[in-house]
């Protein structure tokens, strides 16, 4: 009787054993499923963007606005007119409203300024708009800006609806950074989301493309397909350096410290980024530095792309600051005074640390867009840090 009783609990046993790796094979297909459907549906995106990391496509039409964490507006009337509650987050989604005008802007961007009397327009014709008004929510994301920039950009253009920083260029990442500002979309939410219906980069004078366009998306009418005739920053960017050229910027400017560059290796180690290996003497010692040409895109639609080198060390210090393409308001070369600003402020700190931009403090003069942008490429430099000692090449 007891043998029977302890084969029957062997047999019950060997059932559930069978059974646990189905249900564990179930759930992980139920999961993979998931997260196949969030990326084609456009929420694959996450809350943070990783810096470093340029595999973000493009927003086009038809996709879904990314999932991202968004500064909540600090006024209480702002946030009462999106139909947000009292938290410092929001999501898009949470906005109380089936149609949507963002603007991606830039309060130091040409463009950017004289689409705001047009946008103002509009806003105030959809207001007088019974119908409308309460269907249709406006809002500006601030490309690099502070809180601070937007209140007084807010202020002197007379900007009637709600304006949020995207001060570490997270949203902006998010929606595969676009080759510049204003970039402008209508989304209309469906099942939930919202749905990019039409999207522009660049100014557009005329406030009736907007109400047309918005009218359309209340009507529920579909929107004709175009093919876009811009690109992500990621598709364009190109520093356009050789390692000869890199070796002879990197001699001509330690020469005069009295160091002398013994080799130059090219790594390949982070790509699209672009590092080297320096190694380089001063009488009797010998160090090894490392190279890193940065790239990134602009954010106003009319600027430069921003390229430099900035050489650090093994621990992590950042020993220089070399300009490839480095550009002010009018699009004039940094000289100088401006290169001594820039270097003054950022040789010396650890790429380890946290080097936060303060834009009254830090911007070269003319040129706080370019500035902003070498900072959001120097804090990128910690991941390649972390990656060259995983390679074994810092100890």
């Amino acid at each position: 009787m007891e043998e029977k009783t302890e084969s029957k609990g062997r047999e019950r046993h060997t059932r559930r054993g069978t059974r646990l790796p189905a249900v564990v094979k179930i759930c992980g297909m139920i999961l993979l499923i998931f997260m196949v459907a969030c990326w084609f549906s456009g929420t694959g995106h996450t809350d943070e963007a990783v810096e470093g990391e340029e595999s973000i496509p493009l927003i086009a039409v038809g996709n879904t606005f990314p999932y991202t964490k968004l500064t909540s507006p600090r006024v209480k009337t702002d946030r009462a007119y999106l139909g947000l509650p009292d938290k410092p987050y929001f999501y898009l989604d949470e906005v109380k409203a089936e149609v949507m005008l963002v603007e991606f802007m830039n309060t130091h961007c040409l463009h950017c300024l004289q689409q705001a009397p047009v946008l103002d327009k509009v806003y105030t014709a959809i207001e007088k708009e019974p119908s409308a008004k309460k269907r249709v929510k406006f809002l500006s994301i601030g490309v690099g800006n502070t809180l601070k920039e937007l209140e007084t950009f807010r202020k002197e253009n007379h900007v009637p609806f709600p304006m949020i920083p995207d001060k570490d260029f997270v949203a902006m990442e998010n929606i595969g950074y676009p080759e510049g500002t204003p970039f402008l979309m209508i989304l209309r939410k469906e099942k939930g989301k919202f749905i990019v219906k039409f999207e522009h980069m660049g100014m557009i004078p005329d406030p009736n493309v907007f109400l047309t366009k918005l009218h359309k998306a209340l009507s529920g009418a579909a929107f004709k397909t175009v093919k876009q005739s811009y690109k992500s920053a990621y598709q364009t960017l190109n520093p356009g350096v050789t390692k000869e050229k890199v070796l002879k910027m990197l001699i001509q400017r330690l020469e005069s410290r009295d160091y002398v560059v013994d080799g130059l290796l090219k790594l390949d180690i982070d790509k699209p980024q672009i590092v080297y290996q320096v190694k380089v003497s001063k009488g009797n010692k010998t160090e090894t530095w490392f190279a890193a040409v940065a790239a990134e895109g602009r954010v106003c639609d009319i600027c430069h792309d921003v390229y430099f080198i900035y050489l650090f060390d093994k621990k992590g210090t950042i020993l220089d600051i070399l300009p490839i393409q480095l550009t002010k308001f009018k699009n004039v070369a940094f000289d100088k005074e401006d290169l001594k600003k820039i270097r003054a402020d950022l040789v010396g700190k650890n790429l380890l640390q946290p080097i936060q931009f303060n834009p009254d403090t830090d911007a070269v003069s003319s040129a706080t867009m370019t500035s902003a942008l070498v900072y959001k490429s120097i804090r990128k430099g910690r991941r390649l840090y972390m990656k060259l000692k995983k390679k074994g090449l810092i100890q």
